[in-house]
């Protein structure tokens, strides 16, 4: 494993913060935000780690808390398991702008 350069510290570290806050707006509480959080830290550092969060994803409404590809029978949009890494053959990386990257 190599070192971080002191700037690439500071990327990783303002993620981290970014994630936390994201995850706590939410619904998490401060260590469950914390714990997700040091995980995507983690699944970054990992090439050949593909697992997503749902909040990642350009399927994945917001305002909604549901995924256009997850639906039921009535072909409405569901409520996807938001604070799990998952492999899901519709994911798609969102703009990092919205992204919690």
């Amino acid at each position: 494993m190599r070192l971080l350069k002191p700037e690439e510290i500071d990327t990783y570290v303002k993620r981290h913060e970014r994630r936390r806050q994201r995850f706590e707006t939410e619904g998490l509480s401060a260590d469950e935000a914390w714990e997700l959080a040091d995980k995507l830290w983690e699944r970054d550092k990992d090439p050949v780690d593909d697992r997503r969060l749902c909040f990642e994803c350009q399927n994945y409404n917001d305002n909604r808390k549901t995924c256009s590809k997850i639906v039921d029978r009535k072909r409405q949009p569901q409520t996807p398991l938001r604070f799990i890494l998952q492999r899901c053959e519709w994911f798609k990386l969102r703009e990092t702008k919205n992204a919690v990257r």
